[in-house]
């Protein structure tokens, strides 16, 4: 599913974790592009999730290694998802000893509802989104 299927647009590619917004057109039965519009021709099932003001000042709010903490596990998953090769996870193990984080550490400076929603919230978006 993540690489380009015969028909489908440029845009996509990657779908769905990797592949840009849909696009309008094509949802209505009129784009014109065709398979050159950088959009997904593909179907989404729902509306991408994005951080929400509250949620992007916690994480603004965060030191930097306490940020990569929280996310890092997050994202080595959905990286995994789409290329488990040994140089990917070379490479995430390799960001993680540089920051100093060990995978799956959590987060201690927010509560703990807060910290919850805000991992929900960041576990429920695309790659790309990330």
């Amino acid at each position: 599913p993540l690489f380009e299927a015969p028909g489908c647009s440029r845009g996509s590619v990657g779908h769905p974790e990797l592949c840009s917004r849909p696009c309008l057109y094509f949802a209505m039965g009129s784009c014109e592009k065709g398979e050159s519009c950088e959009y997904c021709h593909m179907a989404h099932s729902k509306r991408p999730v994005h951080l929400d003001k509250r949620h992007r000042e916690m994480l603004r709010s965060m030191p930097a290694l306490e940020w990569a903490a929280l996310v890092l596990p997050i994202l080595q998953r959905k990286v995994e998802a789409v290329d488990d090769s040994l140089v990917t996870r070379a490479m995430l193990g390799d960001i993680a000893e540089h920051c100093g984080i060990p995978i799956g550490s959590e987060s201690s400076c927010m509560p703990q509802r807060s910290q919850r929603m805000l991992i929900l919230t960041l576990r429920s978006m695309s790659l790309t989104s990330l």
